[in-house]
């Protein structure tokens, strides 16, 4: 079952990103939404495509895998569809919740079916997998989307709907699995404390803040920024370049990174936090060679820190249930990435190369100072004990 999920999230996937790249353009050029205005409808889709993640475990214990994913994919259908009836202000906030909601419950339901099993290793294997899935996704749904925007603004709301329809159709194929007794047996034992858990759900959303302000409002940049003075650089050559890196490279990269000690691998995930909440600093939007640095430097940090994100929320789990971790890890996540989608909107252009990066920095190294605070005291007191 493990692979038709897989190939469920594919075809969500192309949908989203075909969808919500230009959904701001979309509201702004064709249902003449005022920019403050689409800013919100953008952060409520963002953030209600994430606060559903709270909820999901619990829907799953009651419908199961399979009618889950059949539901919340008609559900995202049906309201992308409904959009394209519509110029009101209020209805659209409200179908951009419901479409939220379609997409995370979806999306959650995956993670958590490849979050079952509870060996660290396994775990970062199949999230690597799955992020090489979403980012071929990204790529193909990036072509779809630039060429319904640039042929007709109709095709970026009938194309989306239509796949996820298709999306939903699929997903009767799947087979309920059994949900193994074990993995709830080792559930039972939290394998961290809260306050470190805390410091990492903290560190850990600084990556998706970066998300939502550069890559979820990257049409909105280009646009903005290049105007029509340049032809050979497209928003869809941009995510094929992202998807291209880490099709290429994140088997490989987790592979290496396996290899070696915990101490390393956590190094590493921590370097390419921080590298990516400086690159602002270094970037003009105006510039090509620029543009396509930023995406190359962003996708390298993407391939560490994407699937250990997702493996660390089970691993660094203060509760009995896991999965409860991952869940409420995922709602931070994507109420970071539409705060940072948000910001991008209304940010001016000094904010958003040397302000927002210089804060998200500042914010990542007293995270990473309190938490080796944490560390030695804890090291201090368990040789102090061994003493005695």
């Amino acid at each position: 079952m493990i692979y038709k999920i897989i190939t469920s999230r594919f075809l969500s996937g192309i949908s989203f990103y075909s969808f919500l790249p230009f959904f701001s353009l979309y509201l702004l050029n064709y249902k003449k939404i005022p920019e403050d205005k689409t800013a919100i409808i953008i952060f409520i889709f963002l953030f209600i495509s994430r606060a559903c993640s709270l909820f999901t475990p619990y829907i799953i214990k009651l419908l199961g895998y399979k009618k889950t994913l059949i539901t919340t994919y008609f559900l995202a259908s049906v309201s992308i569809s409904s959009i394209y009836f519509t110029s009101s202000y209020i209805f659209l906030i409200f179908v951009s919740a419901a479409i939220g909601a379609g997409f995370s419950i979806a999306n959650v339901c995956a993670s958590l079916f490849m979050a079952e099993n509870n060996n660290h290793s396994d775990r970062i294997k199949n999230f690597s997998l799955l992020n090489v899935i979403v980012n071929i996704s990204s790529a193909l749904g990036g072509i779809i989307g630039e060429w319904s925007y640039n042929e007709s603004y109709s095709g970026i709301i009938i194309l989306p709907s239509a796949i996820m329809f298709l999306s939903s159709i699929y997903a009767f194929t799947l087979t309920e699995g059994e949900i193994s007794k074990k993995d709830d047996e080792h559930n039972t034992t939290p394998s961290s404390t809260l306050k470190a858990w805390y410091l990492f759900v903290g560190y850990s959303s600084i990556p998706f803040f970066m998300l939502g302000l550069i890559f979820r409002n990257l049409a909105y940049h280009f646009e903005s920024n290049y105007a029509e003075n340049i032809h050979y650089i497209s928003v869809s050559h941009l995510f094929a370049l992202n998807a291209a890196i880490i099709i290429f490279l994140q088997v490989k990269v987790t592979h290496y990174l396996a290899k070696k000690k915990s101490s390393v691998q956590e190094t590493m995930y921590k370097l390419s936090l921080a590298l990516i909440s400086t690159l602002l600093l270094f970037f003009d939007f105006k510039s090509t060679m620029s543009m396509y640095l930023l995406i190359i430097l962003f996708t390298l940090s993407e391939l560490i820190w994407s699937p250990y994100n997702n493996s660390l929320a089970i691993e660094k789990c203060p509760f009995r249930n896991k999965k409860i971790s991952l869940s409420i890890c995922i709602f931070c996540w994507g109420l970071a990435e539409s705060l940072g989608a948000y910001i991008g909107i209304i940010s001016t252009p000094e904010q958003l190369h040397i302000t927002i990066p210089l804060i998200t920095f500042s914010i990542l190294l007293i995270l990473f100072s309190i938490e080796y605070y944490l560390y030695n005291r804890k090291r201090n007191e368990n040789d102090n004990f061994s003493r005695m």
